[in-house]
């Protein structure tokens, strides 16, 4: 059984991520590959975003994303979003920063979206609005349970919530998905990371990556 998720709710942006690609020859006839994005660069395989100060390393044979199905799965997760904003919050448009993966079932995102006109909420507080949201949308899905654990943690000077959530085939309890969210306000943003992962090993090379990308 293929487990679907029903992602983007308020966490991060899936949105096709486009890019303008060249390459330069340096004095050293090096070949220096560069996407440029909306929201900052890849630069020999390191993304640099320009909203804040932060740069994530592509990991060896992942590719940046480029999916059509990532803009569908947003578009579906927008549609829930505005039925379970708080009261008196507007839907901001997200800010994609960087999306790569190894394949469908082994993937990072990362997005920022403006706190501009939202309610205000402590980071505790929005940790139990998405905590309740996700089992709510994971509920949904038929032949499937789902395992949740929540933490509070520090990484470099941010503070973050971590969302770990376990996807089961019900017919025989095999582990088909799991999915790591990472969320904290930076500046005047909620920067917000989904590690979604099939295959342990990288998984933990995904999180990894990104722990130490902040851990500065």
């Amino acid at each position: 059984m293929k487990i679907r998720f029903i992602i983007a709710i308020l966490l991060v942006s899936t949105n096709i991520i486009f890019s303008q690609e060249k390459t330069i020859r340096t004095n050293g006839n090096e070949i220096v590959t560069v996407h440029n994005f909306e929201s900052g660069k890849v630069e020999n395989g390191v993304y640099v975003c320009d909203k804040f100060n932060w740069k994530i390393k592509i990991p060896e044979n992942y590719t940046i994303s480029k999916t059509k199905e990532l803009e569908e799965t947003e578009a579906k997760g927008n549609a829930g979003l505005k039925k379970n904003l708080p009261d008196g919050s507007k839907f901001q448009k997200r800010i994609h920063l960087i999306g790569f993966e190894l394949d469908s079932h082994n993937l990072f995102l990362a997005s920022l979206n403006s706190l501009e006109n939202t309610k205000k909420m402590s980071l505790e507080e929005h940790k139990k609005f998405t905590v309740d949201l996700l089992k709510q949308s994971c509920g949904q899905i038929k032949q499937a349970r789902f395992e949740f654990k929540t933490y509070d943690i520090k990484i470099g000077k941010y503070t973050f919530y971590k969302i770990a959530v376990e996807g089961f085939n019900v017919s025989n309890n095999k582990l088909v998905i799991s999915q790591i969210y990472y969320n904290s306000y930076i500046e005047n943003y909620l920067f917000g990371v989904l590690i979604t992962y099939n295959n342990e090993k990288e998984g933990k090379l995904m999180e990894d990556n990104f722990l130490s990308s902040l851990d500065k």
